[in-house]
C-alpha cells in the first residue's frame, strides 16, 4: 500500500508542531482525511513517553471511556478528575489525543486539566467542522494551545503528493483530475490512486503516469465514501441520486422531483451544498456521486435520468447536451435531430468520447447524412482517421446544400492530410469541390482548410495566392477574419516579421470574445502561430504564454489529447531554448503518453523529445525516441519535418560524430530553402557546434530581414569567432533572453578563444562564467560545454569567498575565522586569480546563484 504524505513544506509544519508540543502542546485541526493523525505521529515519533488516547463515538457516552486503557481499574469516590491526573501525569509526558471532539465531557475536562495544570504536554487532533466539548474547544479559544488548521490541498501540492507516492512523473491533467475528484482530501487521494491502479485506470505510460477511462469504486473506495455520508433514509437516498445524476440542479427542478424538506436536511447534514446564484445544487464532495452513482442498478439509473429528461429538459433555457445524455442513458432517445445537437456541442467543447456516443446514436436513430457528418467530424478531432475514412464511405447519398457538402468535404480532406498523410490528394478534393459550389461562405471555408493544408506544408507562395483568392471571393465575416490569423501569422513569421506576427496574434485574442460560441481550433491556430513568432522574435516569455494557453484548451476542453501533444511539444520548445532540458523531457514525455497513433502533432512530440534527450548526452533515450517517432510520427508538413532535422546534428553530437553533427546542421539549413525561420536555426547550430566560419556570411545575411532581438544576436555570434570579448557580450545578450544555455556556450567558446591569444585571466574569468550558466541548465551537455568544471578551490579558500561573497569585510572574516587580516586578503585574491573574477558581487553570484 502506497504511503502518501499529504502536506507540502512537511518539515515547517513539523517543526512547528515539534516547537508547539515542546512548549505545552498544540491542536492539530482539520477536514475527515486531511492527515491529522499521520501528521501528529509523525510528530511524536522517537518522542519517549507517549500515551496516545483515540476518542470515538461509541465511547463518547461513557465518562472517561476513552481513557480507560490508562487508568487504573477501580475509580475512588473522590475528585475523579484529580484522581485521574494524578495517575497520568507524570514527568516529560505527552499525551496524543486524536479526534478530541469525540471525547466524552469528563475525558474533555480531565485533558483540559493537565495542560492548566502543567501536568502533561497535549498533542490533540480535531475535525473542523464538527462541534466539540467546551473544555476541548477551551483549548486553543483561551490561547491554552496554539491550533494548526491543514488545509485540503492545493493543485501543487496534490502533485507533489503523486510524484512522491508513484515514484515517477504524473502527467499533469491525471494530476488536476485527482485533485478535483478528491476535491484535495489526502485521504480521498489516495484511495483514488488505489482504486485506479487496482482497476488499471492509473497506469505508467511511457515513463509517466497517467489515468485513463471512469473512476473505479472499489469496496474500500465504497466503505469510506459511505461511512462519510452516514446513514439517510430512503427520501434522502432518491435526492441524492437525483444531485448525483444530474448535478449541477436548480433548486426548482430538484424540489419538483423531492420534498424541499429533505433538502433542507441534505444541507444541514453538509452532503449537498447550495450556490446562492444562480441558486443551484451539487454534491458535497465529488466522490459522492461517484458512489451514489455506482449504487443504483441499471433499472434505478434510468428511472432518474428519465425522471431528470422529463422535468429539466421540458423547462426554458434547459441545456440540450444534457438532456440528450439523459434521453441516451436512459433509454428514450428517439429524436437523431437532438442527438445529433448534442454530439456537435460535446465536440466543441472537445467532450470527444461523449460525443462519439451521440454521434453513434444519432447515426443509429436514423440521423443520416447530418448525422454520418456529425460522427466523422468527431473521429477526426479525436485522431481516429481510419474510422473516421470508414464513417465516411458509408454515404452514398451526396448532401444536396452547399454548405453540407463543403463541410463533408472539409472533414475527408483533412483527414486525408492530417490522418494519413495524403497532401496532394486532400488539396486536390478541397480545390474540385470548390469549383463546384456556389455559395459564398462555404467556397470560402474549403479554401480556408486548403490554405491550412498549404501553410502546414510550408508552401508559403501559395498560401499568399489562395488567401488572396479567398478575400476576393467576397468580404469576410468576422469568424473567417480571425479564422486567417494563423495562417497569415504564419506567413509574417516566414518572412521574418516576427514582431508583426505576435502583435497580429495578440490582436486576434483580443477580438475571440466578440464571437459566439466555443473555439478550440482557432484558438489553438492562434497559440500555435504565437509560439513560433515570439520564438522568432526572441520573446520567450510571451512564446511560454501562448504555449500555456493551448495547453490550457486541452485541460479546459476536457482532455482534448491533439491540443496537450501539440502544445505539451511546444512548451518542451521553450524550456529547450529555455537551457531547461531535464524540463523540456519532462513536458514531452507528458505530451507523448497521450499518443495513440500516428499523427503529425506526433512527430513534433517525439522530435522535440529526442531534440532536449540528445542536450543531456542520453544517446540511448534519443535511439528509443527516434525509433518511436517511426511509429507514432507521421512526418509531414514542414515543422515537423525540421524538427526532426534540427534535432538530428545533436543527436550526432551527443554520439561524439562532432563532424557529422556540423554536416547535419548545414544539411538541415540547406533543406529549409525558404523556410528562413528554420535556416535561421540550423545555420546557428552550426555555430553552437563550433562552425562559425562556415556560416557566418550566411547567417548574417539572413538575420538582417528578421525582426526582433534574436536573429541579431545569432548572427553576432557567428561573426565573433576569434573575438572573445564579443563573445563575451554575445553571452550576455543570450543571458538577457532567457537562453541560458546558449550564453553558456558562448562564454565556454569565449574562454578558448581567450586561451588561444594567452590570456590565462580572461580565460579563466570567461571559464567561470560558462561554468555558473551550465550549472542552471539541468545538466545539459553539448560539444562546447565539454571539459567545463567549476574553478578549483581550496577548501579554506571557498570558506573565505563564501564570506566574502555574503557581505562581510576583510576583518569581519579574519576574526570569524581567527585569522589574520592580511591572510583573509591574500585568499582572497588568490581566489579572483583563479576565477578570474574582480568583485564580491561577482563571488556571490557564482556561488549562491
Amino acid at each position: 500500500m502506497r504511503h502518501l504524505w499529504p502536506f507540502a513544506g512537511r518539515e515547517t509544519q513539523l517543526a512547528t508542531i515539534r516547537s508547539a508540543v515542546e512548549a505545552g502542546g498544540a491542536v492539530v485541526a482539520g477536514p475527515a482525511g486531511a492527515g491529522k493523525s499521520r501528521l501528529a505521529a509523525e510528530v511524536l515519533s522517537g518522542t519517549g513517553d507517549v500515551a496516545r488516547i483515540l476518542a470515538t463515538a461509541a465511547a463518547s457516552d461513557i465518562p472517561l471511556g476513552a481513557l480507560a486503557h490508562l487508568l487504573p481499574a477501580q475509580p475512588p469516590h473522590g475528585n475523579v478528575i484529580r484522581w485521574a491526573a494524578d495517575a497520568l501525569g507524570r514527568e516529560r509526558l505527552v499525551l496524543m489525543v486524536d479526534d478530541a471532539h469525540l471525547l466524552d465531557p469528563v475525558s474533555a475536562v480531565l485533558v483540559h486539566h493537565l495542560v492548566t495544570g502543567g501536568r502533561a504536554r497535549v498533542l490533540a487532533t480535531t475535525r473542523s467542522g464538527e462541534r466539540a466539548p467546551d473544555a476541548v474547544t477551551a483549548l486553543w479559544k483561551d490561547d491554552l494551545l496554539p491550533r494548526l488548521d491543514l488545509a485540503p490541498l492545493t493543485l501543487r501540492e496534490a502533485g507533489l503528493v503523486l510524484a512522491g507516492a508513484l515514484g515517477g512523473q504524473v502527467e499533469a491533467p491525471t494530476v488536476r483530475r485527482l485533485w478535483r475528484a478528491s476535491d484535495g482530501n489526502a485521504l480521498f487521494l489516495r484511495e483514488l490512486v488505489l482504486a485506479g491502479e487496482s482497476g488499471g485506470a492509473l497506469a505508467e505510460r511511457r515513463g509517466v503516469w497517467h489515468w485513463s477511462g471512469e473512476i473505479p469504486v472499489t469496496t474500500r473506495l465504497r466503505e469510506l465514501i459511505e461511512s462519510r455520508i452516514g446513514d439517510i433514509g430512503p427520501g434522502e437516498r432518491a435526492a441524492l441520486e437525483l444531485v448525483a445524476h444530474g448535478e449541477p440542479l436548480s433548486v426548482d427542478a430538484l424540489t419538483a422531483l423531492a420534498p424541499l424538506e429533505t433538502l433542507r436536511r441534505l444541507e444541514d447534514r453538509q452532503l449537498v451544498t447550495i450556490s446562492p446564484e444562480p441558486l443551484s445544487v451539487r454534491l458535497a464532495h465529488p466522490l459522492y456521486g461517484e458512489v451514489i452513482r455506482a449504487g443504483c442498478g441499471t433499472l434505478r439509473t434510468r428511472e432518474v435520468l428519465r425522471s431528470l429528461a422529463d422535468e429539466v429538459g421540458g423547462r426554458t433555457g434547459a441545456d440540450p447536451l444534457r438532456v440528450a445524455v439523459w434521453r441516451l442513458d436512459s433509454g428514450t432517445a428517439a429524436d437523431p435531430a437532438a442527438l445529433v445537437e448534442a454530439c456537435n456541442i460535446a465536440r466543441n467543447v472537445r467532450d470527444l468520447r461523449l460525443a462519439a456516443r451521440l454521434g453513434r446514436a444519432a447515426l443509429a436513430a436514423g440521423g443520416g447524412t447530418t448525422a454520418a457528418l456529425a460522427l466523422a467530424s468527431v473521429l477526426f478531432y479525436d485522431d481516429r482517421y481510419d474510422e473516421t475514412e470508414t464513417v465516411l464511405s458509408s454515404l452514398t447519398d451526396a448532401p444536396a446544400d452547399d454548405m453540407t457538402r463543403a463541410e463533408l468535404v472539409s472533414v475527408h480532406g483533412l483527414n486525408l492530410f492530417w490522418g494519413l498523410g495524403r497532401e496532394a490528394e486532400a488539396r486536390a478534393m478541397l480545390t474540385d469541390a470548390c469549383a463546384t459550389l456556389t455559395e459564398t461562405e462555404p467556397r470560402q471555408g474549403l479554401l480556408v482548410m486548403r490554405s491550412s493544408i498549404e501553410y502546414t506544408m510550408g508552401m508559403f507562395d501559395q498560401l499568399g495566392r489562395s488567401v488572396a483568392e479567398i478575400r476576393r471571393i467576397a468580404p469576410l465575416t468576422s469568424r473567417f477574419e480571425l479564422g486567417l490569423v494563423p495562417l497569415e501569422g504564419g506567413r509574417l513569421v516566414h518572412e521574418g516579421r516576427a514582431r508583426q506576427a505576435v502583435a497580429r496574434v495578440d490582436e486576434a485574442f483580443g477580438s475571440l470574445g466578440e464571437l459566439p460560441g466555443w473555439l478550440p481550433s482557432l484558438t489553438a491556430g492562434l497559440a500555435e502561430t504565437g509560439v513560433g513568432a515570439a520564438v522568432l522574435a526572441g520573446d520567450l516569455a510571451a512564446a511560454r504564454r501562448f504555449a500555456d494557453v493551448g495547453y490550457r484548451i486541452g485541460e479546459d476542453y476536457v482532455g482534448w489529447d491533439r491540443a496537450l501533444i501539440m502544445f505539451g511539444a511546444l512548451r518542451g520548445r521553450v524550456a529547450r531554448l529555455q537551457g531547461r532540458p531535464a524540463e523540456a523531457v519532462r513536458l514531452c514525455r507528458q505530451a507523448a503518453v497521450r499518443l495513440r497513433g500516428r499523427t503529425l502533432h506526433g512527430g513534433l512530440c517525439l522530435a522535440e523529445l529526442a531534440h532536449a534527450y540528445a542536450l543531456t548526452g542520453d544517446v540511448a533515450a534519443v535511439r528509443a525516441t527516434t525509433e518511436l517517432a517511426g511509429e507514432l510520427g507521421l512526418r509531414v508538413g514542414h515543422q515537423v519535418e525540421f524538427a526532426f532535422r534540427l534535432a538530428r546534428p545533436w543527436a550526432l553530437a551527443a554520439e561524439g560524430d562532432l563532424a557529422g553533427a556540423v554536416e547535419a546542421a548545414l544539411e538541415a539549413a540547406d533543406a529549409a530553402g525558404e523556410l528562413g525561420a528554420y535556416e535561421l536555426y540550423a545555420l546557428h547550430d552550426a555555430v553552437r557546434l563550433g562552425a562559425s566560419g562556415l556560416v557566418a556570411d550566411r547567417l548574417a545575411r539572413l538575420a538582417a530581414s528578421v525582426e526582433g532581438d534574436l536573429a541579431p544576436i545569432l548572427a553576432r555570434h557567428a561573426a565573433a569567432e576569434d573575438a572573445p570579448q564579443e563573445l563575451d557580450a554575445v553571452s550576455l545578450a543570450f543571458e538577457s533572453l532567457g537562453m541560458l544555455l546558449h550564453a553558456a556556450e558562448a562564454a565556454a567558446q569565449s574562454a578558448a578563444a581567450y586561451r588561444r591569444q594567452g590570456l590565462p585571466r580572461r580565460q579563466r574569468a570567461a571559464e567561470t562564467r560558462a561554468w555558473r550558466l551550465a550549472r542552471r541548465c539541468e545538466g545539459a551537455r553539448t560539444p562546447a560545454l565539454t571539459g567545463l568544471a567549476m574553478p578549483q578551490l581550496t577548501a579554506r579558500q571557498r570558506q573565505i569567498a563564501q564570506l566574502a561573497a555574503s557581505g562581510l569585510s576583510n576583518q569581519d572574516i579574519a576574526d570569524r575565522l581567527v585569522l589574520s587580516r592580511r591572510t583573509v586578503a591574500n585568499t582572497l585574491v588568490q581566489v579572483y586569480e583563479r576565477t578570474g573574477l574582480n568583485s564580491r558581487a561577482e563571488l556571490a553570484d557564482l556561488l549562491f546563484t
